[in-house]
């Protein structure tokens, strides 16, 4: 459709940008656009496309006129249904390396609660299905979020407390095209480790292509690059900046007498061992609470040394055994909630 055609209540498309919307007003070359999530963006009339049109059916006026004054049906363009499609390829992108993001922006403040907005972005030519869940310690998925995404498209999930997103997410995705032929992906099955309290602490938040707004995002699908560098060690990595003159062997430094001011302790299975097949739960609680007991035993004359144990929320065992510990075995030394801004809910602190 041409560009004078674009009219309040008609369904756009952007050319240059992921998303849409409705058309809430024209004011001369700026088309004001209702996204999925309620805000109005001004978009240039040559950069957007009608998709669907609304307009008066005068067989409907003069039928229902006394019940539906204001309601008026939903014509859509006389084109193939795969036109819709078509219409948010980006021939920039390499269709054999599809990008899927989990992407989360600084949500302002709720009362005393630091917020985090969340979002999906799939910077790709395929459709997606997707599946969004939490393991429990029982071994069971608990559901988040699941859905359909469009080709190029970003979608606004929800608002989430940051102390509450100290989680692991599992992710699985299935990638797709219509009526055109398309690389068969395997269905992508990815764990995301999310702290987002930590996105504040660290400066996490970077400009991106996506939001106009600084944004974290985790990527989904990784590519082979990614995925060695993951899986490369530490000494590894090291050497590999060093030959590229981005890292320097730091020099021997003077051993001191006084400890660190604090020792963080992270409790989650996920963090004492690479790989939890054939563990019940009693064996996994039993490696956590063992490797506190190991920690409190080699502090124990470190007076006034403050330990951090990070064992998150989950359904609160590992919590309540680390307490159990402290009121019987360890009840010398004195206990409370670590600081809500370093390591929101999930920690205790300890001091010796």
């Amino acid at each position: 459709m041409k560009n004078i055609d674009i009219r309040p209540g008609d369904t756009v498309r952007f050319l240059n940008d992921v998303g849409g919307g409705l058309v809430t007003r024209v004011e001369g070359n700026i088309v004001y656009v209702e996204d999925e999530i309620g805000f109005e963006v001004p978009m240039p009339s040559n950069e957007i496309v009608v998709i669907e049109r609304k307009v008066a059916s005068p067989q409907s006026v003069s039928t229902n006129s006394a019940n539906n004054r204001n309601e008026q049906p939903v014509i859509k363009n006389e084109e193939p249904a795969f036109e819709e499609e078509e219409s948010m390829v980006d021939e920039r992108h390499d269709d054999l390396n599809p990008r899927f993001y989990l992407a989360f922006l600084d949500g302002g403040h709720k009362g005393d609660k630091q917020m985090v907005d969340f979002h999906l972005v799939n910077d790709s030519n395929y459709q997606c299905l997707y599946l969004i869940v939490e393991m429990g310690e029982d071994g069971l998925a608990r559901h988040l979020y699941n859905g359909r995404i469009q080709a190029n498209t970003k979608e606004h999930m929800e608002q989430v407390d940051a102390s509450k997103l100290d989680v692991s997410w599992h992710v699985q995705m299935m990638l797709y095209r219509k009526n055109k032929p398309f690389a068969l992906f395997d269905p992508v099955n990815e764990v995301l480790k999310i702290k987002a309290h930590k996105f504040f602490k660290d400066n996490a938040f970077k400009n991106n292509d996506f939001f106009y707004e600084r944004a974290v995002l985790l990527p989904v699908i990784k590519t082979e690059l990614e995925r060695r560098v993951e899986n490369l060690t530490q000494k590894e990595t090291r050497k590999i900046l060093q030959e590229k003159g981005e890292f320097n062997v730091p020099k021997p430094k003077v051993t001191k007498d006084k400890n660190p001011d604090i020792i963080e302790v992270d409790l989650h299975i996920h963090e004492l061992l690479d790989d939890t097949r054939g563990l019940s739960n009693a064996d996994m609680l039993k490696l956590q609470t063992d490797r506190f007991k190991e920690v409190m035993e080699e502090n124990q004359k470190n007076k006034g040394q403050k330990i951090v144990f990070i064992h998150g929320l989950g359904n609160g065992t590992l919590k309540h055994e680390v307490r159990r510990l402290l009121n019987s075995r360890y009840k010398t030394h004195s206990f409370q909630d670590a600081s809500f801004r370093e390591y929101g809910y999930g920690a205790t602190m300890v001091i010796i």
